[in-house]
């Protein structure tokens, strides 16, 4: 009886769980979708740095997809989502200020034509002047009165045209006010991107010993650990490495807008089949431990470079050493986008 309750209840939930589904709009990526949408149709042929951005924009949009698929609340989440509604305004106002250069382009070349049609007339006056005397009185009287009801139209299509001039200069002059400030809101955002980085490298710092290096680069920050930290000629991870690696996973906890690709490299000796073999093994065994301390696996990538990579001499005992390493890679999402 109890079960049959149970059961009962938890269908009703069910029902009312998909009712509420229903009811929702469309979530952040469906809304990221429908703004890059309507941002592209408005796109004028020759707007370049439009489509630029809207390729960087779809970019942007696999990372909120992939992000929301992970934790719909998130500040990740939101954080892409927002920089989605930039890229969408930025592309507006780069289209729109494409629109207004073309407008005033086809203004210019209407009054370059009114120009030629009075060269035209004034020609014609020219000549009747050698025609015959009575004819030609008549023939200058109707080109005056041509030439003066064509001054007018000039005159009248002049203002005309200073007056859709000044409109266009003013709406130039706030397109590219607008693009200026999108562009100042991704410059802050990637400053907000390098200070987390110099945040989180502050922390690693603290893992600095003979065994791990700490170091910073154009790709990030780059952890090297040694294969000291591995069992020898095996992929298996040592105590000390686990306890570092936790305190990695730690930090990298709260840096959720952080990447890690984890690189193994082996030193010259033995074949080049099984340093590529072990090397990769010992990445795959780094990230699955990270996971295991709650990191997403979706922010970290595994692969062996055996011994194409190496950042020392191999002729060397000290130099081999140096080169039996895995290597941490971590970059900021943002400062990732910006390298692509």
């Amino acid at each position: 009886m109890k079960t049959r309750n149970l059961l009962v209840i938890s269908a009703m939930a069910a029902t009312f769980s998909f009712a509420a589904e229903e009811a929702e709009g469309p979530n952040a990526v469906e809304s990221c979708q429908t703004a890059i949408d309507n941002a592209a149709k408005n796109i004028p042929a020759n707007a370049t740095s439009a489509k630029y951005t809207l390729a960087a924009a779809k970019a942007n949009l696999i990372d909120l997809d992939a992000a929301y698929n992970d934790d719909a609340e998130s500040d990740q989440t939101k954080a892409l989502a927002a920089k989605c509604d930039t890229y969408a305004k930025t592309i507006a106002a780069q289209a729109e200020t494409q629109k207004v250069r073309n407008s005033t382009a086809e203004k210019w070349e209407k009054r370059a034509a009114t120009a030629r049609s009075i060269e035209a007339i004034q020609e014609q006056i020219n000549k009747a002047r050698t025609g015959k005397v009575n004819d030609l009185e008549a023939e200058k009287a109707k080109m005056k009165d041509q030439e003066a009801r064509l001054q007018a139209e000039m005159q009248q299509n002049q203002e005309k045209f200073q007056a859709e001039a000044a409109a266009q200069e003013a709406a130039l002059k706030a397109a590219n006010q607008r693009e200026a400030d999108l562009q100042k809101a991704l410059a802050e955002e990637r400053a907000k991107a390098e200070a987390r980085q110099q945040e989180a490298m502050n922390k690693l710092n603290e893992l600095q010993s003979q065994m791990i290096q700490v170091t910073k680069s154009a790709r990030g920050i780059i952890l090297s650990m040694s294969d000291i930290l591995f069992a020898v000629n095996k992929a298996d991870l040592k105590a000390d490495l686990k306890t570092s690696l936790a305190k990695v996973a730690g930090i990298l906890s709260v840096y959720q807008q952080f990447n890690v690709s984890i690189e193994g490299n082996t030193d010259n000796t033995g074949s080049e089949e099984h340093n590529m073999k072990l090397s990769q093994q010992r990445a795959d065994n780094v990230k699955a431990f990270l996971v295991e301390q709650g990191i997403a696996a979706e922010r970290l990538t595994a692969k062996g470079l055996g011994m194409t990579m190496p950042v020392a001499d191999n002729s060397t005992k000290e130099g081999r050493q140096k080169n039996r390493r895995v290597d941490l890679v971590i970059q900021d999402k943002a400062l990732q986008q910006e390298a692509k």
